[in-house]
C-alpha cells in the first residue's frame, strides 16, 4: 500500500508533536514542583528573599547531580549567582548551600539555637545512635565519653601502635614497581584505624572480608534510602549487621582481658571509661560499643585515608618538600628509625605539620556538613528557612579565599610565622576540622597519622610519578585520583643522607 507525500508528513508530524507535549509537560511539572517548594518553605514572616537556585525533579531534586558533579556542582553554582550561597533540593530536603568564613561561624556557633545536627535519612539509619549523629544534652555527654580515646596521653600511645604498621606498609611499598597510592592508602588505614581505634588484632583482618563489608556500608551513606534488594541502601545495611558481628567478636575478646593485658587502643580506652561495662554486646543495639566502633571506623578511616593520598601525590610533585621534611627530621634528631617518635617530637617539627595541614586546605577530605534550620534567620541578605537544610562547604570557603596567596600551589610556607594565611582572615578561613561544639574530635588523631606516614617516606623512600601528566581528582564522597595514582617508592638509605653528607639546603 503506498503512501501519499500529505499523509507521510503527517506520520512523520506525531513523534515531533508527541515529543514538544512530553517537553512541555516535563517543564511544567519541573516549575510546579519549583513553586511547590519554594512558596511553602519560605517563611512569609521574613521580608528578605530566599537564595538564588533551583529545585531539581520532584523528590529527587537535584541529588544525582550532586552525587555525579561532587564539588563542581557548587562551585559553578556560586561563580554563576555570585553570592556565597544558593538553594537547592537534595536527598530529599530543600537545601541552602553556603561557604565563606564569617557564614560558617555564624552556623558552627548557632548549634541548638538557630540551627543543629543533620544528615541524610540514609546516614542517620546506617549510623543511629552516635556521636556524629548526637545532639543537644546527648551530644554533650558522648562527646565528653569519647574525647577520653584521644587526650594527649592516648596519642602518645597510638605512636607505638600505627608505627609498625605504617612502616611495614612503606617498606612494602618500596619492593613493588608500581603501587596505587589510593588504594596502598585505603588498604594502610584500613588497618590503622581498626587496630588503633577499634582495637581489632591484625591477625583478625587478615581475610580482607571485613574491608569489603565496610567499603559496601560507606557507599549506602549518601544515597536515596530506597530499601529495595539491590539498591546501595540496603547492600549497606546488610554490611553495617556484618560489621556489628565482627566488632562483637573484638568486643567479647577484650572485655576476657584486662586493662594490663591489652592493647591501649580507643576502644580499650572507652571500655575502661565505661561506667557500663554491662551494655549490650548482640549487634543490632544502637547504644552498644559496637556502634561506636562503627562511628569511630567510618569517621577515622575515609578522610584519612584521602588525605594520605593527597599528601603522597603534592609531596611527590612539589619539588623540595621532601627535602625540607629530611632536613627538619635530621635537626631535630628523628632522620633514623633507630630514634624513636613520640607525639610531642612530631609535634615539635614545624614544617612536617605545615606539609600536614596545606595537604588538609588545598584538598579537605570532608568537604562540608548538614544542619537542619530551628530558627529562621539570614545571611548575606537572604533568608534560611525554618525547617530546611544548610549545606556549609569546607572545601569551597577554602577555595574561594581571598586569604591565600596562589591558593591553587602547594605551599605548606604559607603557615610560617610572618605568613600564617590562615589567620589573616575570620576565625573559619581554615576550618578544615569544622568549629564549635561539633568540631572534629579526633583532629589530632588525624594529623598524628599522617605526621607518622611522612616521617616514615623522608626516612625511607623518595617517591616518583609514573604519570607526569594532569591527574584527574574526584571530590564525592572524598577526594581521590581516578587512576589511583601510580607512583613507585624508590628505597633510600638514610645513613647516607646524613653520614654522606647531602646538601639540605
Amino acid at each position: 500500500m503506498a503512501f501519499t507525500i500529505g499523509e507521510i508528513f503527517t506520520l512523520l508530524r506525531i513523534p515531533a508533536i508527541a515529543i514538544i507535549i512530553i517537553y512541555l509537560i516535563l517543564n511544567a511539572v519541573y516549575y510546579l514542583w519549583y513553586i511547590y517548594v519554594v512558596y511553602t518553605g519560605r517563611d512569609s514572616s521574613c521580608k528578605a528573599p530566599l537564595p538564588p537556585g533551583t529545585m531539581g525533579w520532584p523528590i529527587i531534586g537535584e541529588s544525582l547531580r550532586f552525587i555525579t558533579q561532587a564539588s563542581t556542582f557548587s562551585s559553578e553554582r556560586f561563580r554563576k549567582y555570585k553570592t556565597r550561597l544558593f538553594k537547592t533540593h537534595i536527598f530529599g530536603r530543600p537545601t541552602i548551600r553556603i561557604h565563606g568564613s564569617e557564614n560558617l561561624h555564624r552556623v558552627f556557633h548557632g548549634e541548638n539555637t538557630i540551627v543543629e545536627s543533620n544528615w541524610p535519612e540514609s546516614t542517620r539509619v546506617l549510623l543511629g545512635d552516635v556521636l556524629t549523629l548526637s545532639k543537644g544534652e546527648r551530644h554533650t555527654s558522648m562527646r565528653r565519653h569519647v574525647s577520653r580515646a584521644f587526650t594527649h596521653e592516648a596519642l602518645e600511645g597510638y605512636v607505638n601502635l600505627a608505627l609498625p604498621v605504617i612502616q611495614e606498609a612503606v617498606d612494602n611499598w618500596c619492593t613493588e614497581d608500581s603501587v596505587l597510592a589510593f588504594e596502598a592508602n585505603r588498604k594502610l588505614f584500613f588497618e590503622i584505624t581498626a587496630v588503633v581505634l577499634c582495637g581489632f588484632d591484625r591477625s583478625e583482618l587478615a581475610s580482607g572480608q571485613m574491608s569489603k563489608t565496610f567499603m559496601e556500608f560507606l557507599e549506602g551513606f549518601f544515597t536515596l534510602p530506597f530499601d529495595l534488594p539491590g539498591t546501595p541502601y540496603r547492600k549497606a545495611k546488610l554490611a553495617k549487621k556484618k560489621l556489628l558481628a565482627e566488632f562483637d567478636v573484638v568486643l567479647q575478646r577484650k572485655l576476657k582481658l584486662s586493662s594490663a593485658e591489652d592493647t591501649r587502643d580507643a576502644l580499650r580506652i572507652l571500655m575502661d571509661n565505661d561506667q557500663h561495662l554491662g551494655i549490650p554486646t548482640e549487634g543490632g543495639d544502637d547504644a552498644s560499643l559496637e556502634n561506636e566502633m562503627v562511628d569511630l571506623f567510618q569517621a577515622g578511616f575515609n578522610s584519612v585515608s584521602s588525605g594520605a593520598t593527597t599528601m603522597v601525590y603534592h609531596v611527590s610533585r612539589s619539588e623540595g618538600v621532601l627535602r625540607n621534611v629530611r632536613r627538619e627530621l635530621a635537626e631535630n634528631g628523628l632522620l633514623s628509625r633507630e630514634n624513636g617518635l613520640t607525639f610531642d617530637r612530631l609535634c615539635d617539627c614545624k614544617y612536617l605539620t605545615n606539609v600536614v595541614k596545606e595537604t588538609l586546605r588545598i584538598s579537605p577530605p570532608v568537604g562540608g556538613g548538614f544542619r537542619r534550620v530551628l530558627k529562621t534567620f539570614e545571611l548575606e541578605g537572604f533568608q534560611i528557612p525554618r525547617g530546611w537544610t544548610v549545606l556549609y562547604s569546607i572545601r569551597d570557603t577554602m577555595n574561594f579565599s581571598e586569604m591565600y596567596t596562589d591558593r591553587n600551589l602547594f605551599d605548606p610556607a604559607r603557615f610560617e610565622p610572618g605568613r600564617q594565611e590562615d589567620q589573616k582572615g575570620g576565625r573559619y578561613e581554615y576550618p578544615v576540622f569544622g568549629g564549635g561544639s561539633r568540631s572534629c574530635i579526633g583532629k589530632e588523631f588525624a594529623q598524628l597519622v599522617l605526621r607518622i606516614l611522612l616521617v616514615e617516606i623522608a626516612r625511607t623512600c623518595d617517591i616518583e610519578p609514573l604519570n607526569e601528566g594532569p591527574v584527574e581528582f574526584k571530590n564525592f564522597p572524598i577526594p581521590y585520583p581516578v587512576n589511583g595514582y601510580p607512583v613507585r617508592f624508590r628505597k633510600v638509605d638514610p645513613a647516607d643522607l646524613v653520614g654522606k653528607g647531602v646538601d639540605f639546603s
